[in-house]
């Protein structure tokens, strides 16, 4: 019985050795932003075993509607827009029962972002929108073969936003989302590959 003991107490030694920190680092990508024309990479590195630091840059660039209407209200013109800028997300990570990269941890962050919104038949009718904030999430990354990562972060953010016009472009009408002042709600998923 003892010799079980034994073999038992080694076993789950080899398995507590196996869950030790593998690599410095995952280099990561945010496909959700994709789909809205916001193309992040980003790199984590790890400090210790449960704590590590993240950037998350990454660039803005989509074609949106704007829209002008006439002064009985009723009837618009379309006009298209291309909208271009960049963001940058820091942020701290705490993992609170795994080894980093793997499990549940929360994550104290900051964020910038500037979007130069111009009409493209009226190049001189411009709207810069620069907003500065930050929150928190809780997420979790899993660490699969072969050093890949999947994760998924949810968390409430906060930012405070500046807006500048050129010419006329508060004529327009731009019923797209896009960065505001306030309160709102951060998600996502990346995928990575960690080393």
């Amino acid at each position: 019985m003892k010799h079980l003991a034994f073999i038992f107490i080694m076993v789950m030694g080899l398995q507590v050795q196996g869950q030790e920190q593998e690599g410095t680092g995952v280099i990561k990508a945010n496909p959700f932003g994709w789909f809205a024309g916001q193309y992040q990479f980003g790199y984590e590195h790890f400090l210790s075993e449960k704590l590590s630091v993240q950037v998350m840059p990454g660039g803005i660039f989509s074609v949106v509607n704007l829209s002008i209407t006439d002064s009985t209200g009723f009837s618009f013109e379309s006009y298209e827009a291309t909208r271009g800028g960049f963001i940058v997300v820091p942020e701290v990570r705490y993992y609170l029962g795994d080894v980093a990269p793997d499990g549940l941890y929360i994550a104290p962050f900051g964020r910038f972002r500037s979007v130069k919104t111009t009409v493209d038949s009226d190049q001189a009718s411009t709207r810069t929108r620069q907003s500065i904030g930050g929150g928190f999430v809780l997420g979790y990354q899993y660490q699969l073969a072969n050093g890949l990562t999947g994760e998924l972060f949810l968390g409430p953010q906060f930012k405070s936003s500046t807006t500048t016009y050129t010419s006329n472009f508060e004529a327009y009408e731009d019923l797209s989302s896009d960065d505001s002042e306030g309160s709102g709600l951060r998600f996502g998923l990346t995928i990575g590959i960690g080393w």
